[in-house]
């Protein structure tokens, strides 16, 4: 029999983590909403664009090195890895 180890301790830290993922997401909504206003009140004309985020913060691929078997060339994944938590952390699909 597996023993549950969902502690008293661990399901406080859950709830606070939770409480501080929500605390952010508000902050991210409210910003979008207060932004939106500002352009809707300032502009005459508003386009659209629908972006494809979801495409847009995939993984680059991987490219193979010619030379050396089951060795890769270098591909930016790090600076894209940056460049994808940008643009998650910026919220692009509320605005």
């Amino acid at each position: 029999m597996r023993r549950d180890k969902r502690t008293a301790n661990h399901q406080r830290a859950v709830d606070n983590v939770a409480r501080l993922h929500r605390k952010v997401r508000r902050q991210r909504l409210d910003h979008a909403h207060k932004t939106a206003l500002g352009q809707v009140r300032a502009q005459d004309f508003i386009a659209h664009e629908d972006l494809k985020i979801r495409n847009m913060v995939k993984a680059p691929a991987s490219k193979p090195d010619p030379d050396r078997s089951g060795c890769f060339l270098p591909n930016g994944a790090a600076a894209k890895a940056g460049l994808n938590h940008s643009i998650s952390d910026a919220g692009w699909g509320c605005f």
